[in-house]
């Protein structure tokens, strides 16, 4: 079976979209003749890596627009989201000048619907666009908590995504498709596909299991640490947490809480957490290596994701990963990530209910067994071993390949 792989971001050593790309780059080499096509400036580290590497390799195709196109987007004057479009078009040029039969045509980063694959429309093959993120919203309810300006500017983007789903682009694109994979619900949701093509969820990152293998425990003896570990900014609900553990702290008092991360609300968050009584119980620690990240998993008992908008959550699984429960809001991908077996997942509800609600099940953690909280994050490592680990996840797409190329063959 011969694949074509559009992966714009696609680098060695990174998370995220960029590492999504490099791993199901990698993984899928092993099952399938692949051929990957990505931005030009990431040949250099990709180049790097392949030579070290033993047995099947992809065959990278490094593609960027005009000249004047990257002048742009570098002057900060051609927004990237208008510069992949234009990279697109180059993508179908490029591949087009390959004289190759893709039986497989697949969309993987951007994984945002708002800039659908333009290439849909000119090569041919079966289509998989997916995982496909970017339509989840912050609950209206929860805006008040991002502050007026920040709070205004999410109100905007809620408007947005709801009329990008109607763009005539991503319409042709999803009517193009064979099979749509999203990465939570809310994006399926929001598109309402209602076509013949085959739909499924799959989270859109993964994780590595030799890297982040499960954790030896808090190291502690004076009480339980919970960790918060991203980037500090208004969608992640750092400042919806710090007072949850405000409230949880005035009941309990032998319990940590460390937030891991740096971002435009450092110094807010700061303030907030110097006004509490409980502020020798909040570490800020900010940013960290790679290493030491896991070594904070290690550290603490329980990771807090109280994010308000993320299409998924890294994180989530390199702390599942490590034998860690999580506590985090039922939507989005954390709703798909973590289930009842290896967390505590709380409803969404304005921000004071919110804030209750987290600080209930903080309380919750804080009074269960070491016993109990063992056996949920052992639960978490076996969930992400069977789902989310980049071994499953190749295998459930070379799966997904075959399923796409069949119902083509059948039309």
């Amino acid at each position: 079976m011969k694949v074509l792989l559009i992966a714009y971001a696609c680098e060695p050593g990174r998370g995220s979209e960029l590492g999504t790309g490099w791993h199901m780059s990698l993984g899928l080499a092993k099952m399938v003749d692949l051929t990957v096509v990505t931005r030009a400036n990431n040949k250099e580290k990709i180049e790097a890596d392949l030579d070290g590497k033993l047995g099947p390799k992809p065959k990278f195709v490094y593609v960027d627009p005009a000249s004047w196109a990257i002048r742009l987007k570098r002057a900060g004057i051609l927004p990237v989201q208008i510069f992949y479009q234009f990279w697109q078009v180059a993508v179908a040029k490029a591949v087009k000048n390959l004289e190759c039969h893709f039986d497989i045509i697949h969309q993987m980063t951007f994984n945002s619907f708002e800039v659908p694959p333009l290439s849909f429309w000119v090569l041919k093959g079966a289509k998989v666009w997916g995982p496909i993120g970017g339509g989840q919203r912050v609950p209206w309810k929860l805006l008040a908590g991002f502050g007026f300006k920040a709070g205004t500017v999410e109100f905007i983007r809620n408007i947005r995504v709801f009329c990008s789903s109607w763009n005539p682009l991503c319409r042709g694109a999803i009517k193009r498709s064979d099979l749509l994979l999203f990465a939570n619900n809310e994006t399926q949701d929001l598109l309402e596909v209602s076509h013949d093509a085959t739909t499924d969820l799959m989270i859109d990152v993964g994780v590595d299991l030799e890297k982040f293998s499960e954790g030896s425990g808090s190291e502690s003896s004076s009480g339980m640490i919970f960790l918060f570990a991203g980037r500090l900014e208004g969608r992640k609900g750092v400042l919806l947490l710090v007072k949850a553990f405000e409230k949880h702290a005035l009941c309990y008092e032998h319990t940590e809480l460390r937030i891991v991360g740096n971002g435009p609300l450092a110094e807010r968050v700061k303030r907030e957490v110097e006004g509490m009584q409980c502020a020798s119980r909040i570490s800020l620690v900010g940013l960290v290596s790679h290493t030491e990240i896991a070594e904070e998993f290690d550290r603490a008992d329980v990771f807090l994701f109280p994010s308000l908008r993320d299409t998924s959550g890294t994180a989530v699984l390199e702390a599942m990963s490590m034998g860690l429960p999580v506590i985090c809001f039922d939507h989005q991908g954390a709703a798909v990530m973590v289930s009842d077996e290896c967390g505590v997942k709380v409803g969404v509800e304005s921000m004071k209910q919110s804030i209750c609600d987290l600080a209930g099940a903080i309380n919750a953690m804080a009074d269960s067994t070491p016993e109990d909280r063992l056996a949920m994050g052992r639960a978490g490592r076996r969930r992400v071993a069977g789902e989310f680990d980049w071994e499953s996840k190749v295998r459930k797409m070379s799966g997904y390949y075959e399923k796409a190329l069949s119902t083509t063959q059948i039309k």
